[in-house]
């Protein structure tokens, strides 16, 4: 079983990889299919990470920072299934320029949560932390 901390950084460079594949000059229709599944796999890890936070008696913060990382992930995906039935299916979806934006904005509150997360956890598991 792979630690949860181990998750919480992976699913932050993954988020940061996405960064990267979408701003690649030469995008085509092959890496806006692995943005998707990209996207998948941050929706996975989020919900498990949120889960295993839960289980692990971490801080409620933490437990709060996981949940939110979660719902921001599942907006996303829904934000990117209609981008993507833009971009790939042909379809015209009104205000995609409007969603596009909305998609930024939650991906990079998705990577600041993940990274806070993900450091917040590990510090507390190591107990690497002060208290009064």
């Amino acid at each position: 079983m792979v630690d949860t901390w181990k998750l919480l950084y992976a699913m932050v460079w993954i988020a940061f990889l996405q960064f990267v594949v979408i701003i690649i000059p030469r995008f085509t229709v092959g890496l806006v299919d692995l943005h998707a599944l990209l996207g998948f796999i941050i929706l996975g890890l989020a919900h498990y990470n949120c889960m295993q936070v839960r289980r692990s008696g971490a801080p409620n913060r933490l437990m709060r920072i996981a949940k939110a990382t979660g719902l921001l992930a599942t907006a996303q995906i829904v934000l990117g299934i209609v981008l993507f039935a833009n971009l790939r299916l042909g379809m015209t979806v009104p205000f995609s320029q409007a969603i596009t934006i909305v998609h930024l904005i939650i991906a990079l509150a998705i990577i600041t949560q993940a990274s806070s997360l993900a450091t917040a956890y590990d510090m507390w598991k190591e107990r690497e932390f002060v208290t009064k």
